[in-house]
């Protein structure tokens, strides 16, 4: 079997993935992208909130191509294993394709771009940090300040050149629960357990309503020592949901008033907050999507869109910029058998040359027509 991609591609995703790059320490992989792009050419900035940006001029209306920097941990820089074809992780990480593979996706656009002297519209290159802790990059990008209003996100969801049709919305929730400590050996009058109240909490857990909601708890912590009735545990926890707002709500007012309800009658306290996201639907009719069907199209290939659960950068960017999603096809993402195929990547590649060859044609064809009327 031919596994066609790029040299270079491949080389960029091996150096990218050599560099450690958790949640809020970003600075490597920044470091390495500013130096690769001004090599290029490009001018880059850092924004307030560590996201770096970079602008490729050219005709037409622009585009923001992104991609995130960060990775879930352990996000270990390493050497990976490519085997047919396929990058792996060297086994003792996350191979951190997510999303070095969206990344090297946009590395490659511009690279080929310069080098084979494409016309292209003006690009507006946005490497966002900590993607895995919320969207902060995405949620804190001034679209206004680079004049940007449509845009293609590269991430992992499904299979490569596969569009979210549908993101869900998003919420986290995060209880404290308080008791009265004590020793177990003495007498345990007056003492509650913290852990008690959350084993006893009835609240609801999993999937949801056909799957169209999932609630999760991710992460708890408490107590201080074996020998020790627990008086405090926190509770972080998640809710990623199509239905509608007001079945929302029911879930979170359940969560509260099940942690609520179990804290009264044994003698503790909780507190429990909410932060919300809304989750997004992509209109298919909008012209930059329009412009990756024909593209597909041009090559014999269908679009193909799929809702999901799974986060990205667009959640964060719409609605602002009518950005869309196109997967990269990593597979098992956020393990350490987490691994990504290198020939979609490279035809990613050139169907995002073609998209914005279509992009910078027909906008420049309506500035001319708004301007001869």
């Amino acid at each position: 079997m031919m596994y066609i991609y790029a040299d270079q591609l491949y080389r960029t995703l091996v150096e990218l993935v050599r560099i450690p790059s958790t949640s809020g320490h970003e600075e490597y992989i920044r470091d390495y992208l500013e130096q690769h792009l001004m090599s290029l050419g490009l001018k880059t900035q850092v924004d307030d909130m560590g996201n770096l940006i970079a602008t490729l001029e050219g005709e037409g209306t622009p585009v923001l191509l992104n991609a995130h920097m960060d990775r879930v941990a352990p996000g270990l820089g390493h050497t990976p294993i490519l085997n047919d074809g396929v990058l792996y992780s060297d086994g003792k990480t996350n191979l951190g394709a997510d999303d070095a593979a969206g990344i090297v996706i946009i590395l490659e656009v511009v690279r080929r771009a310069i080098e084979q002297q494409l016309q292209l519209p003006p690009l507006v290159l946005l490497f966002t940090v900590q993607e895995e802790s919320g969207l902060c990059g995405a949620n804190g990008f001034d679209a206004a300040q680079w004049n940007v209003a449509d845009g293609m996100v590269f991430d992992n969801a499904f299979e490569a050149g596969v569009v979210v049709s549908k993101g869900a919305a998003y919420e986290t929730f995060d209880i404290t629960i308080t008791g009265k400590a004590g020793h177990p050996g003495q007498d345990l009058t007056g003492t509650v357990s913290a852990i008690e109240i959350f084993h006893q909490a009835n609240f609801p857990l999993g999937s949801l309503a056909l799957d169209q909601t999932r609630i999760n708890i991710g992460k708890i912590s408490g107590g201080h020592a074996r020998n020790a009735i627990p008086d405090s545990v926190r509770i972080e926890g998640e809710i990623r949901s199509f239905e509608a707002p007001e079945i929302r709500q029911h879930y979170r007012l359940q969560i509260q008033e099940a942690f609520e309800e179990a804290a009264q009658r044994l003698g503790g306290r909780v507190e429990i907050t909410f932060k919300s996201r809304e989750g997004y639907s992509i209109n298919t009719d909008e012209l930059l999507l329009t412009m990756y069907q024909i593209a597909l199209s041009q090559r014999g290939s269908n679009l193909t869109m799929k809702p999901t659960f799974i986060g990205s950068d667009t959640g964060g960017l719409r609605p602002g910029i009518r950005a869309f999603t196109v997967s990269t096809g990593v597979v098992k993402e956020h393990t350490f058998e987490e691994h990504v195929a290198l020939s979609p990547l490279e035809q990613i590649v050139m169907d995002t040359l073609q998209v914005l060859h279509l992009w910078r044609t027909q906008t420049t064809q309506n500035v001319q027509l708004q301007a001869e009327r």
